[in-house]
């Protein structure tokens, strides 16, 4: 039977895991399990309502292959999260969290794993290991996995994993980086609010923000998106009802942006990204991202004429450059205003003041490493 948190969490000792995260006894599971010599042992995290996911067989065949009524848990909601991440840590003692859903459950997840290790170094003053985190495609995009060289339907790579490192030592386990972005709203006076820091790969401005709530009226998946992008180029060009009325939201904007000291006073949108930023399988390649790259890679729309714009859409989805568009391969900060979205998460300013606040994306120091998936078990 699949089992949602609640379920689930009859199984459990009857102490609380996310208190039993933040002790001393649970940062040391943590430190043991990830020791070299430490076999492997995978942890399931599954969003349920995940593209991959929503027939219950697939996800009872992935609990079927991780074994064991604590290995792996549905998560229905946010609040859920960090307490599977807390158990399969220190409970089941994970040294491999294998997450299985689309970009946006691995945002979650990274975020409320950074979060919780936070916790547990503030509480005891020892900062745990971060677990390898193994991506299981299980949703509509998918664009980190696919950077991860992750493919195929998630019963295939978690069951190719487990054949090839199953009870192994976890040294054997390839690691590659996985660079991240921070973005977090900020005081006038330059520093940090507290609570509105976030972590991610795909970074978008409030052009992305907008449009991500436009192109979910039009489905899901690459049907969905290739509608989007067809009625937004009729608008555009020729007016329509939907443009007229929601045309505002995607720009220009005239709070000025700035790429490493390099200002914009007016511009259409800005996206950057730590990953491969793909759009659909095999092509539609906008920013390539080489191994071990620093900083991350920006792409600035300066071009605020609406018609010239949506003739720079195959542009975009490609690595080309063009006019109106500024590429900067490699940078450390962006500073801008308004909404914004992370790995496809659309987060809203926090309801301090009445006035826009500054928003600050910068280069992270987390390092935190994934499993490849062009791993060969003789190479290894």
């Amino acid at each position: 039977m699949v089992r949602g948190l609640g379920e689930f969490r009859r199984t459990m000792p009857s102490d609380d895991p996310l208190r039993l995260a933040l002790s001393p006894t649970g940062v040391a599971a943590r430190v043991a399990a990830c020791a070299e010599s430490a076999r492997v042992c995978v942890g399931l995290l599954l969003n349920p309502r995940a593209r991959r996911l929503v027939r219950s067989g697939v996800r009872q065949e992935l609990g079927a292959l991780v074994g064991g009524r604590d290995g792996w848990v549905e998560t229905p909601d946010l609040a859920s999260v960090r307490r599977a991440l807390a158990w399969l840590l220190c409970g089941r003692r994970a040294n491999v969290i294998a997450v299985c859903g689309g970009d946006g459950t691995l945002h979650h997840a990274v975020n409320a794993l950074l979060e919780l290790s936070h916790e547990a170094e503030v509480a005891t003053g020892v900062r745990p290991p971060l677990p390898r985190i193994l991506i299981l495609n299980g949703g509509t995009l998918n664009i980190v996995g696919r950077t991860t060289q992750i493919h195929g339907p998630p019963q295939r790579t978690l069951g190719r994993f487990l054949r090839d490192f199953g009870g192994a030592p976890l040294s054997r386990v390839p690691a590659r980086r996985l660079p991240l972005m921070e973005a977090a709203w900020t005081a006038p006076d330059g520093t940090q609010l507290p609570g509105t820091r976030r972590h991610g790969f795909v970074f978008g401005s409030e052009a992305a923000f907008h449009a991500l709530e436009l192109y979910g009226r039009f489905g899901a998946g690459y049907v969905g998106l290739a509608r989007f992008l067809f009625e937004l180029t009729r608008g555009a060009t020729f007016g329509s009802a939907l443009w007229d009325r929601e045309a505002w939201k995607l720009g220009p904007y005239t709070t000025p942006l700035t790429v490493d000291g390099r200002r914009y006073d007016r511009y259409s949108g800005v996206v950057a990204s730590t990953v491969d930023l793909t759009l659909a399988v095999g092509s539609a390649r906008s920013i390539r991202r080489p191994l071990h790259a620093p900083g991350f890679a920006v792409r600035v729309v300066w071009e605020t004429d609406p018609p010239r714009f949506v003739r720079l859409i195959p542009a975009l989805m490609s690595e080309g450059g063009a006019p109106g568009v500024d590429d900067f391969p490699v940078a450390r900060r962006l500073d801008l205003f308004g909404p914004y979205t992370l790995d496809g998460e659309c987060f809203s300013q926090p309801a301090v003041g009445a006035d826009r606040l500054p928003l600050a994306v910068t280069e992270s120091q987390v390092r935190l490493h994934a499993v490849p998936g062009d791993w060969g078990a003789n190479e290894w």
